[in-house]
C-alpha cells in the first residue's frame, strides 16, 4: 500500500496541475480573470515539482510522462487559449479574430507530442515550452488595469492574431530555449538562468503583470541570442 502511494505521488501532483487548468477554464468563462493568476501559479508549481518528485523518489514511469503531457495540454494549451478567447470576446473583438487564440491549444498539443518523442536534454528545450507562453496568456487580461496604452494595443484585432500565431510558431519551432532548472553541470547556463530569473523578479516587482509578460519576450530574446552556445 505504502509503495503504491509512493509510486503515485508524482501522478497526484500532475493531476493537481490538471485540476488547476480546469479551474482556470471555469474562471475564464465567468470572466473572473483576477482569480486565474493564483491557479496559474499553482499549475506551474505542480508542473515543476511532479518531475522533481519522480526523480527524488526514483519512481519515473512512462505512464507519468504521458499523464504529464495530458495535464499540460489542459493547463498550458486549452486553458490559455480559452482565457484569451473569453477575454477578447469580452472586449468585443469579433469575427475571425476572436478564434485566433484557439490556435494556441491546437499547436500546443502538437508541440507536446513532438516533445514526447524527442530526445530530452536537461539544458534546453527545442521549441518554446508551453508553460512560458501560457503564463503570458494568463497575465494579458490583467495588463489593461495597469497601463492604458498597452491595453489599447492588446485589444487590437491584429495583435490578437499576431500574438496567437507568433506564439504558436515559437512553440513548434526548432529554436533552442534554455531550461530554467538551475543545477545542471553546465555552469555557464546556471549563471544565465540565475541572471534571467533575477531580471524577471525585478520586472515583476517594477511593472507587475506587464513585467511578467515582458519576461516571455526576454526569455525568447535571450534564448535566440545564445542559440549557438546551447548544446
Amino acid at each position: 500500500m505504502l509503495v503504491n502511494i509512493k509510486n503515485n505521488i508524482p501522478n497526484f501532483l500532475t493531476l493537481a496541475n490538471l485540476f488547476c487548468g480546469l479551474i482556470i477554464i471555469i474562471h475564464a468563462a465567468q470572466l473572473k480573470f483576477d482569480e486565474i493568476i493564483y491557479w496559474a501559479i499553482a499549475a506551474l508549481l505542480f508542473d515543476y515539482i511532479d518531475g522533481t518528485a519522480a526523480r527524488i523518489l526514483n519512481v519515473s514511469s512512462t505512464m507519468g510522462k504521458e499523464l504529464d503531457s495530458l495535464a499540460d495540454i489542459v493547463s498550458f494549451g486549452v486553458a490559455p487559449a480559452l482565457v484569451l478567447f473569453y477575454y477578447w470576446k469580452n472586449i468585443y473583438v469579433g469575427g475571425f479574430f476572436l478564434f485566433a487564440p484557439l490556435a494556441i491549444a491546437v499547436i500546443a498539443a502538437y508541440r507536446l507530442a513532438k516533445f514526447n518523442v524527442a530526445e530530452q536534454n536537461t539544458d534546453y528545450f527545442k521549441g518554446l515550452p508551453t508553460p512560458a507562453l501560457a503564463f503570458a496568456c494568463f497575465v494579458l487580461p490583467q495588463i489593461h488595469n495597469e497601463i492604458p496604452w498597452v491595453h489599447s494595443i492588446i485589444k487590437d484585432p491584429y495583435f490578437v492574431v499576431l500574438f496567437s500565431l507568433i506564439g504558436g510558431f515559437f512553440l513548434i519551432s526548432n529554436f533552442r530555449f534554455f531550461s530554467l532548472k538551475i543545477g545542471s553541470k553546465n555552469r555557464k547556463f546556471n549563471v544565465v538562468r540565475a541572471v534571467f530569473l533575477a531580471i524577471c523578479l525585478l520586472l515583476i516587482v517594477w511593472l507587475h503583470f506587464f513585467g511578467a509578460f515582458l519576461c516571455l519576450l526576454l526569455y525568447i530574446g535571450l534564448s535566440l541570442s545564445i542559440q549557438n552556445r546551447i548544446h
